[in-house]
């Protein structure tokens, strides 16, 4: 009879069917892995999307899968050595450790780790966790400064999995997020997964996956739109922010807090909190009472694409100029919560309401709009060409279509809603907004 059979390990996962762990099973049952079944990967979106409560643990082991057989036909082509292939599994299973409580949510509130710079806050907080864990890194047979340099985006080889476009953890999570809220993935992923290429260190497409390229990136926006950038969404992560800032200011958890917190953790401390403000919003998010909005500015041309079938809600037309301020502002960036609130005291004043039923919901992360370009592989030419070069019309349009969703809102509870939106009121509020767009407090 056989001796030293493995027994298998395998996990569930409803995007791949069955996903074998034995190889990084040192990886996974590390606390801070494990710490990741515990914190949502669309944070407040499952208020809107029930079903959106898959985790951050769910979507790394979900990339690990893919990034292993990506590795696995590149190795077999040519393209990588085992050992790359076995290190590029490492970090998509780890790509997304660093994630505090409610991920991006509460991102702004943590420091870069020290002596890492010129990354993603993300990116950066799953490096140093990843330094952290060499000794089970090196477990599975994985060389750990490979990992690191991929993690640090120092290695070329890191874009098989953070690439904006093809990258496998892209992928996984276009496809999770999907399913699980507009019941919709992108077209022939399976088939654009099995043409991505690594060629003269840059990931590229074949020439026969073209189509299936662009519609991953049509996706991406449509994923915008409808559930990253929704409205209530939006406004719910707002709420929770201002209650964090709040918690920090009142001493009952430090910000570094944060990245040891799971997304319960942190609501337990919410609930426990001593301070009216937090107690008060609480109250309304676990009730599904958000804020509504109450003055939005957008873009000027696409002003009239806002639904003005609400009462209580008036819209603002801004020039590319002033919204291009409105972004860039230090008084609305979500890093600037003391800023953001001074505003927000300000709004409150001109409308005669309590400033802390007015909320401010700025354009965060507008970058992530950008349309990045893709390398396309042409077979009979044996090089590579750019996407954007052979469709110009397609990238313009994808820029349109982002610039049509940026929206400034300001937003209140229902009994505020119509004081905060009147007319006269609205337009005091939309200048105060562009005047001091440019000024920190």
């Amino acid at each position: 009879m056989p001796k030293n059979i493995r027994t298998p390990k395998v996990v569930a996962d409803p995007i791949y069917g069955i996903v074998d762990i034995r190889p990084v099973l040192p990886m996974v049952e590390t606390p801070a892995f494990q710490a990741l079944g515990d914190k949502r990967q669309l944070g407040m979106a499952y208020l809107t999307f029930p079903s959106a409560t898959h985790t951050r643990k769910a979507h790394s082991l979900g990339a690990y899968h893919a990034t292993r057989e990506l590795a696995d036909r590149w190795i077999k082509l040519g393209f990588i050595k085992k050992r790359e292939g076995d290190a590029l599994a490492g970090y998509a299973l780890y790509h997304d450790i660093g994630h505090p409580a409610f991920s991006h949510v509460t991102e702004p509130f943590c420091a870069m780790p020290a002596g890492i710079r010129g990354m993603s806050a993300n990116s950066a907080l799953s490096l140093a966790v990843i330094r952290e864990h060499k000794k089970e890194i090196k477990a599975c047979g994985i060389d750990f400064a490979l990992l690191c340099a991929l993690a640090s985006h120092e290695h070329p080889l890191h874009v098989a999995v953070s690439d904006k476009n093809l990258g496998t953890e892209k992928l996984d999570y276009l496809e999770r997020d999907g399913a699980v809220t507009i019941l919709s993935r992108p077209p022939g992923l399976s088939y654009l997964r099995e043409h991505i290429y690594f060629i003269n260190g840059k990931l590229a497409a074949d020439e026969k996956v073209v189509d299936n390229a662009i519609e991953a990136q049509n996706f991406y926006l449509k994923m915008y739109k409808n559930v990253y950038l929704r409205k209530a969404s939006v406004i719910a992560q707002r709420m929770l922010q201002k209650m964090v800032h709040h918690l920090i200011l009142a001493g009952e958890i430090a910000p570094d807090d944060l990245l040891q917190l799971t997304d319960s953790e942190l609501l337990g401390v919410i609930r426990l909190s001593k301070d009216h403000l937090v107690n008060t919003l609480y109250d309304l998010l676990k009730r599904r009472n958000l804020f509504r909005e109450a003055i939005v500015v957008r873009p000027e041309r696409f002003m009239d694409i806002e639904t003005k079938t609400e009462k209580g809600v008036a819209i603002f037309g801004a020039a590319e100029r002033t919204m291009a301020r409105l972004i860039n502002s230090p008084t609305f960036r979500v890093k600037n919560q003391s800023g953001l609130e001074a505003a927000e005291a300000e709004i409150a004043k001109i409308a005669g309401i309590p400033p802390k039923f007015v909320l401010i919901a700025p354009i965060a992360t507008p970058e992530r709009f950008d349309a990045r370009d893709i390398m396309i592989y042409q077979d009979n030419a044996k090089k590579l060409v750019s996407l954007r070069k052979q469709y110009p019309a397609h990238f313009k349009n994808l820029e349109e279509i982002a610039q049509s969703y940026l929206a400034f809102r300001v937003c209140t509870t229902e009994k505020y809603r119509k004081a905060l939106s009147a007319p006269r009121t609205a337009r005091k509020i939309f200048k105060f907004l562009t005047a001091h767009a440019t000024s920190a407090w």
